[in-house]
């Protein structure tokens, strides 16, 4: 029995009959260099411009060695080598899919390593990675899994650079933090209690801020601890998730006007109705009159542009002013601060933002490697990027009407931008994705469309009576039919279309057929729109419009005005398969199959002059006598050469009719005598065209005459009928 430690990075699949090979494979695997009982003696990532390899670069993370790597770019490719402790006992190493990164490149094996490349998905925001091997051992061990837990960290720099010092009290600032890294700040949108300044964070626009509230006048220290979310290494290689402290001075002012609060932070401007009220309360302050309009401006001095202007209504129960609020032009909260003014002259501070009214311009797919999603086309059961462009996009809360596992993607949301990450549910009955916003249409969808991607052949097959049937992707070589060819049926089984994890749709295929004998072409088909609908196996079997289905098999007799029984000796049919361009995007397969009608012996009637011929009959003594030119009708089979494709061997056999002497017309002629003979004929210059040839004869017959039996032996003079 084989045991593990309680924290090792190996997990086992292991099933009884197993038991025995894998415990052999760990025996030579017992001094791997990545861990114990590990199949790989060493890893080696290979990054940017860096090596990374398990024997010198890794860390202990809660008792377990972690490989870790430096990287620069969150989308990072990187290349993986794996070298086995033991080559001979791993038949297959296999990579086990994940969210966190794509396959690039497939599993090789190369001599005795094996190698890939994957391309990361947002290192920054990427979990407890790791890689997960299948390993399938040499022999009959079953395959297990090995899990190499990786530690990705990046060097991260941030720091405060204000370009004054000056703070007021209750008037927050906002300012941006540099920093090579924004997403890998660790921060809490929430306000500090207690100090000399309270902070909170924020990202906007890809930009780290840092939002100020003094509480205390004089000179004081702000000083904001930086956690990150993937740490760098400290000198005695330890893993840091904190950077220096953010530490600057600032002189802390009473503030010369006073601050007013809304009750709103942020308003829209409509752009087509500007100065538009909206109601808004204000602080209220003894020295505001109310049924007068004030401006709001970007400046103190004099002759600022109008951002706004409010309108003091009356004095509330809870102690604020009622205004209506006219926005004319945008401003954000951390642009800085809104002056009250009375005409010119600042009267107060406020602050909040004015952007514009939630617009929707355009819904889009974000390509993306394996997908067929595009433009605003999904298909079922992709995993989609959804972008939206427009105004005011972050103050609304978008959904979509028929998507599953709608989540925004934090690192692109903006006012003008926001990526939502979607699944488009594989059994899903709608044709149109509505997007809406609170719960109400905003006039965009997405169209579902039905998947119609090129599928692998193998879902047809090639039938010939009395022969097991054919997959069309397996012929790979010409088959010969030794029989007569009753019919060609082309068979389709749809349910290899499509599957549970992949869909392919409709196949639109063109079916070529030709039919040729002694390279003359005898018949020609070609059918233009063969249609394949995906089988009841198909999640999408109920969506498919199955109007032009092909509704059976394909009989190459109902085509072919040459029927396949009536064709002659060693006719070739050609059967080409393909996937319509104009359907499929101008992408798809193609396969030939070649059948030829293959005979063993030929029955023809020669007629030769054989001149020449030395015939002994049977009481004759001596070697016989030498005949004139003679005459030979002789009915014989011809024998195909068993590797070449319609050629004679080159001898022949039959019986016939020879007439000794036929051109000797002498009238003392002795030797003149007609036979019945069997012969055998050799042919020394074979081929198709020849007509005039020069056989040898060797055989015996018969003298009707004489009433004889009589050998031959000699050459002769061949011409073929």
């Amino acid at each position: 029995m084989i045991s593990l430690p309680r924290h090792a990075p190996l997990l086992l699949i292991l099933k009884q009959a197993a038991l025995p090979a894998v415990a052999l494979f760990f025996c030579c695997s017992a001094i791997a260099q990545p861990g114990k009982n590990s199949p790989f003696r060493e890893v080696i990532l290979k990054i940017d411009t860096s090596d990374f390899a398990f024997s010198k670069n890794t860390v202990t993370i809660d008792g377990e060695q972690q490989l870790y790597f430096r990287y620069e770019d969150v989308d990072a490719v990187c290349e993986v080598e794996l070298h086995p402790a033991s080559p001979a006992t791993i038949r297959q190493v296999a990579l086990l899919s994940s969210a966190d990164f794509s396959l690039v490149d497939s599993m090789l094996r190369i001599d005795n390593h094996f190698r890939f490349k994957v391309r990361f998905t947002q290192l920054t925001r990427s979990d407890f990675l790791k890689f997960t091997f299948s390993i399938t051992p040499a022999g009959r061990g079953e395959p297990f899994l090995y899990e190499l837990k990786l530690f990705p960290i990046t060097e991260t720099s941030a720091f405060l650079d204000p370009q004054d010092n000056k703070l007021f009290i209750g008037e927050e600032r906002v300012f941006r933090v540099e920093t090579n890294r924004p997403y890998n700040i660790r921060y809490f949108n929430q306000w500090t209690k207690d100090l000399s300044i309270n902070y909170k964070f924020s990202v906007e626009q890809g930009e780290l801020r840092i939002h100020l509230l003094p509480t205390k006048p004089g000179m004081q220290v702000l000083e904001a601890p930086i956690r990150l979310r993937k740490p760098f290494l400290s000198t005695d290689g330890k893993p840091v998730y904190e950077l220096t402290p953010l530490r600057y001075e600032f002189e802390v002012k009473e503030s010369k006007l006073i601050f007013l609060n809304t009750n709103k932070k942020e308003v829209s401007l409509n752009r087509n109705l500007p100065g538009e009220a909206i109601d808004i309360e204000l602080d209220y302050h003894p020295s505001i009159k109310l049924n007068k309009t004030y401006r709001l401006e970007k400046q103190q001095e004099e002759g600022g542009m109008l951002i706004a202007e409010i309108f003091t209504r009356s004095i509330l129960a809870n102690g604020r002013v009622l205004c209506w609020l006219r926005p004319y032009n945008q401003h954000r909260q951390s642009e800085g601060y809104l002056y009250i003014k009375d005409g010119d002259v600042a009267k107060y501070l406020t602050n909040f933002s004015i952007t514009p009214v939630t617009k929707v311009e355009s819904v889009s797919i974000v390509p993306a490697k394996g997908n067929e999603s595009k433009g605003q086309s999904v298909y079922p059961g992709e995993q989609v990027e959804i972008k939206l462009q427009g105004d005011g996009l972050h103050k609304a809360n978008f959904s979509f009407d028929g998507l599953a596992d709608v989540r925004t993607d934090t690192l692109v949301r903006g006012e003008n931008e926001v990526l939502f990450k979607a699944r488009v549910p594989l059994d899903i009955k709608k044709t149109e994705i509505a997007l809406l916003s609170y719960g109400q249409p905003t006039g965009h969808t997405l169209k579902v469309k039905e998947f119609q991607a090129p599928h692998p052949l193998d879902f047809i097959t090639v039938s010939i009576e009395d022969q097991p049937d054919r997959v069309l992707t397996g012929i790979d070589k010409t088959i010969f039919i030794d029989h007569t060819l009753d019919d060609i049926v082309i068979a389709f089984n749809p349910q290899l279309i499509d599957g549970s994890k992949r869909l392919y749709g409709k196949q639109y295929l063109i079916i070529d057929i030709q039919v040729t004998s002694n390279n003359t072409l005898v018949d020609r088909r070609t059918l233009e729109k063969v249609v394949v609908c995906p089988g009841e196996n198909s999640p999408r079997f109920d969506q498919y419009d199955r109007k032009d289905c092909q509704p059976g098999n394909i009989s190459l007799n109902q085509l072919l005005r040459r029927k396949t029984f009536d064709l002659d000796d060693w006719s070739t049919i050609e059967i080409t398969v393909r996937h319509d361009p104009q359907q499929h995007g101008g992408q798809g397969y193609t396969k030939r199959a070649e059948f030829i009608l293959r005979r063993y012996t030929s029955f023809d009637l020669d007629v030769s002059f054989p001149a020449g011929l030395l015939t002994k009959k049977f009481n004759e003594d001596g070697f016989g006598t030498l005949s004139g030119v003679s005459m030979a009708i002789i009915a014989q089979f011809s024998f195909y050469h068993p590797q070449r494709i319609a050629k004679f061997r080159p001898f022949k056999f039959g019986a016939g009719f020879l007439a000794l002497n036929a051109f000797n017309f002498s009238e003392n002629s002795k030797n003149r005598d007609v036979g019945v003979v069997v012969l055998g004929s050799l042919y020394p210059l074979q081929g198709k065209a020849r007509k005039l040839s020069f056989p040898l004869f060797l055989g015996a017959g018969y003298f009707l005459s004489e009433k004889q039996f009589f050998y031959l032996l000699g050459p002769g003079i061949r011409v073929q009928l």
